[in-house]
């Protein structure tokens, strides 16, 4: 473990480690840049007669660098599966989360919930110290940055700030702001809502007495002005540069997603401020999700006398999923996605005589279905044995529930390929 408060490296010794306390202020050596696809190669580590998997690495799949956490049922521990359902790492942590763009994944060996160390792909740990949550939850951006606290093995904590892996150490950038947000997948972080910082740890816009900063996303960051009248808050959003390019908002500005639109104020809007979708102008009452969760953002209306909820989804374009609502008793808000071209829940469904689910339609009958971006039905989950389906991931697989309330992995016809 390597910690850098100007160029100095923390060695494991107590003495090294005061002399790097007592050196913050200067700067930061650069980071290395990561690579996004964490991929030189497709070929597979076959070395001793291990499992295999894979260099290809997609934040959006299930099965990153060809594996996925995994349960063993036996002993209740966890570990980590291949595609043919083999362990590529045998089960011995009491939690795994995925690996991610540098090629780790945060892992828990003990009862401390909070408390998490790092392995390769292998299963080895990258270091001894003990990584836990700050602001964030633990996750490296894709510069390959990750914020949180630091601590050595025996749980003596070095600080909270930013850190990397670089040539197989992990180098720390202690911060003495109070709020550190992640960065963005543009290299920016918002420090103490009041300053942005990129992925050298420089200032690109030094601190703002007068704006309460959000998060960075696609280039924009969501601003609240804090000497508006009372009552009468101004949102808007800040350029990287600190010019405000949006505003007029009173409620809220979300995250600009990877298409360039982003939730406001219950309006669907563009980088440059055009209202793509209005709330007010349809029955429905709320926008319930974003575009960084689902590919369609959900429009829902409660309704007190029938005991549940219409829904629909929305495009970025502003056109909608069905062609007529959608219903659900006890419906939770913004919890079911459309994502890589399939919807899994409740949709209003066409039958024939028999009874049997031919279709989407407008019919004010409802069934839970799988059907992509078409309406064409891909399977009906209760057919399959499954329930509870999770949104889809880039390589065709979906998180599920079977019969006995197991956790599932299927494919995109429902059918179960794995217990999870």
């Amino acid at each position: 473990m390597k910690q850098k408060t100007g160029k100095m490296l923390l060695a494991a010794a107590v003495a090294a480690m005061l002399l790097v306390t007592s050196a913050c202020g200067s700067s930061p050596e650069d980071p290395p840049s990561a690579d996004a696809s964490g991929s030189t190669s497709a070929g597979e580590q076959t070395e001793g007669g291990k499992a295999a998997y894979t260099d290809t690495y997609d934040p959006e799949a299930l099965f990153r660098y060809g594996m996925t956490p995994a349960k063993d049922k036996e002993t209740g521990k966890y570990g980590y599966k291949n595609e043919a359902g083999q362990w590529v790492i045998e089960p011995q942590f009491t939690m795994a989360n995925d690996f991610q763009v540098n090629k780790t994944a945060f892992v828990r060996t003990g009862s401390n919930k909070d408390e998490y160390r790092l392995i390769d792909r292998d299963g080895a740990f990258v270091s001894d110290y003990i990584f836990k949550r700050y602001t964030d939850d633990l996750e490296f951006a894709p510069n390959g940055i990750a914020v949180g606290k630091v601590c050595q093995a025996d749980g003596t904590e070095l600080g909270h700030g930013y850190f990397y892996l670089e040539n197989g150490d992990i180098q720390f950038v202690k911060r003495e702001e109070t709020t550190l947000s992640g960065f963005s997948k543009d290299g920016y972080a918002v420090v103490d809502n009041k300053a942005v910082i990129n992925d050298k740890f420089e200032y690109v816009i030094q601190p703002q007495e007068d704006w309460y900063m959000i998060r960075v996303s696609n280039g924009l960051i969501g601003v609240d002005y804090q000497k508006a009248k009372k009552g009468y808050p101004e949102r808007g959003y800040m350029d990287v540069n600190g010019n405000i390019v949006i505003r007029g908002f009173r409620f809220s500005t979300g995250f600009f997603a990877d298409n360039g639109i982003a939730v406001a104020d219950d309006k669907l809007i563009d980088k440059s401020g055009n209202v793509v979708f209005d709330i007010a102008d349809t029955h429905y009452s709320d926008i319930t999700s974003d575009f960084t969760k689902s590919d369609w953002v959900e429009v829902s209306w409660h309704g007190a006398n029938r005991g549940g909820t219409d829904f629909n989804f929305v495009n970025a374009k502003g056109e909608y999923f069905f062609p007529t609502d959608a219903y659900e008793h006890s419906h939770m808000d913004g919890m079911l996605a459309i994502k890589h071209g399939i919807y899994v829940g409740p949709a209003p469904v066409l039958r024939d005589e028999q009874g049997n689910i031919t279709g989407i339609g407008g019919s004010g009958d409802y069934a839970t279905v799988a059907v992509n971006e078409q309406l064409e039905i891909l399977y009906i989950p209760r057919e399959k044995g499954i329930q509870d389906v999770g949104a889809y991931y880039s390589d065709g697989y979906a998180l599920a529930e079977n019969e006995d309330e197991q956790r599932v992995i299927v494919d995109r016809e429902g059918n179960i390929v794995m217990e999870k």
